[in-house]
């Protein structure tokens, strides 16, 4: 029996629309949402994680009390059976008050029974995905239905988050051109609508624009140095961030990422002065 609320999409693969998007195919769900209701009848038997934001598996430990088997990607695994892992990396493993945490990361532990790296199913496969989180990944049924995390934002989410999550910004990148070179009909959102491989292509295309877009910006302004919390400033005001605590803490997360990859091709460089760390882009 397929979870409640479930709408078909392509041969036995569904999708259970949500805040999170959910997929099914033959008792293997593909996230979870945050109702426990469309999966209590369900016929389960594993549950695949996309990343470790409790978001997209917010009801895991739900789906596994009902006899699912939970896989997930080794780099995230740790992140869906302990989320205090990603509050407290998000703040150089200091304990921040609860006012500072998004709640996307703020979820019920879920055992991880298997890796997505050493997981074989005639159902689907995995596709790695990495940017968004390090162990991120992506789900192709055998229909043909690829859904996709939160590896590429559609444009209709672009314009609520300006700003998308990401360790790496310039691993997304790779990532979503990785989507664009498969072979799927349907892409599935963790976040929006389904939509066919010609639309996705078009998202993928202004994805890649805007993160380019972004580094651009950055570079130009690391021209003069900069403090690290000039660059985050300077980042959000572009891209129209309000002054929201939790907001503040995924830019940074974000823009730091921007930084790295940055540093680690020798565009810019780092240095520390009179306590402070400066970053500028190399002459």
């Amino acid at each position: 029996m397929k979870p409640q609320g479930a709408i078909r999409l392509a041969g036995e693969t569904w999708y259970i629309p949500g805040l999170t998007n959910s997929g099914y195919t033959d008792g293997l769900v593909i996230d979870t949402g945050a109702e426990c209701e469309p999966y209590r009848e369900a016929t389960l038997d594993t549950l695949v994680v996309t990343h470790g934001h409790a978001d997209h598996f917010s009801t895991g430990a739900v789906v596994r009390g009902l006899g699912a088997r939970v896989i997930a990607a080794r780099d995230d695994a740790r992140l869906v059976e302990n989320p205090e892992v990603n509050i407290r990396g998000m703040f150089s493993w200091a304990r921040p008050g609860d006012q500072l945490i998004s709640k996307l990361f703020m979820g019920t532990p879920c055992p991880v029974d298997g890796l997505a790296e050493e997981w074989a199913d005639d159902r689907a496969r995995v596709v790695p995905l990495a940017g968004h989180t390090l162990g991120h990944i992506g789900v192709l049924t055998a229909d043909g239905v690829l859904f996709s995390g939160d590896a590429l934002y559609q444009r209709a989410l672009w314009e609520r988050h300006p700003l998308p999550y990401a360790i790496d910004p310039h691993m997304v990148a790779e990532s979503v051109r990785r989507i664009d070179a498969l072979d799927f009909e349907i892409l599935v959102p963790g976040h929006g609508v389904p939509c066919s491989k010609q639309e996705a292509s078009e998202h993928i295309a202004h994805h890649i624009e805007r993160i380019t877009e972004i580094e651009h910006f950055l570079l130009a302004k690391l021209a003069q140095e900069r403090t690290t919390e000039e660059a985050i400033a300077l980042v959000s005001a572009k891209c129209g961030l309000s002054d929201n605590p939790a907001q503040y803490w995924l830019a940074v997360t974000t823009v730091k990422g921007f930084l790295g990859e940055m540093l680690g091709r020798g565009a810019i460089e780092f240095y520390v002065r009179d306590n402070v760390g400066w970053w500028r882009a190399k002459a």
